[in-house]
């Protein structure tokens, strides 16, 4: 990987991209980095210097950012790592725009075994898919596109987030705990104590409303002995 430069570098998101970077690169020298602290003129020469630029600022952030600096952009890759992925492509044009998604919080998440990021086929070959797998020490998962990915998302992250989240509250509310309500109350507290404005872009997806449907229903048409 040539020249990476990681924008947002101070985030969680972006700190794990990096020190990722500094483990297969040969020289930490030939990493480059931008935050909120830098200004305008250093981020402009740091683009200019890289080759490879992974974007990991906030998701309503992202458009904004690569239309502010679209023809420094001009020749160079950029990789961007928002949970919803169309948005992004309906608004962006004229750069060679690649999609990565790690499935998991870094700092939340110790197990290597329960880690995945999300590659686009045919955005990457397979030295590219096993650089970054080394680098974020997590399987790939291949979406067929961006719309594959914000379907799957809907169920994967937006309605399991805001099914925990009810959830959890109504179980606290109860005098005793099982072993199941525990480990859901577990996952709400996780939830709880990330980015709230991540979580609620994410219940932003366009596919939930759908997928509400057809779980009202699977929930009014319930039959336990077809689960078993």
């Amino acid at each position: 990987m040539k020249n990476p430069l990681v924008v947002g570098y101070k985030g969680e998101i972006g700190s794990f991209i990096l020190n990722g970077l500094l483990r297969i690169m040969p020289k930490a020298l030939d990493i480059w980095c931008v935050d909120v602290n830098e200004t305008k003129q250093e981020v402009e020469q740091r683009i200019r210097a890289s080759d490879v630029i992974f974007l990991c600022v906030p998701m309503h952030k992202t458009v904004e950012w690569i239309q502010e600096h679209k023809e420094l952009l001009k020749g160079k890759v950029v990789i961007e790592q928002c949970s919803l992925k169309e948005w992004v492509y309906e608004q962006v044009h004229g750069v060679d725009l690649r999609s990565m998604h790690i499935l998991f919080r870094p700092s939340q998440t110790p197990n290597l075994e329960d880690r995945n990021v999300g590659l686009f086929k045919g955005q990457f070959d397979e030295v590219q898919a096993g650089q970054i797998s080394k680098m974020m020490q997590s399987r790939v998962v291949w979406f067929q596109d961006q719309m594959e990915h914000d379907k799957e998302m809907a169920v994967q992250q937006a309605l399991t987030h805001r099914t925990l989240l009810i959830l959890g509250e109504r179980l606290r509310t109860g005098h005793g705990s099982t072993y199941i309500s525990k480990k859901v109350l577990e996952l709400e507290t996780r939830i709880r104590s990330g980015n709230k404005d991540l979580y609620k872009a994410i219940q932003g997806n366009k596919y939930l409303p759908e997928v509400m449907k057809e779980i009202e229903r699977d929930f009014r048409e319930f039959d336990i002995d077809k689960r078993f």
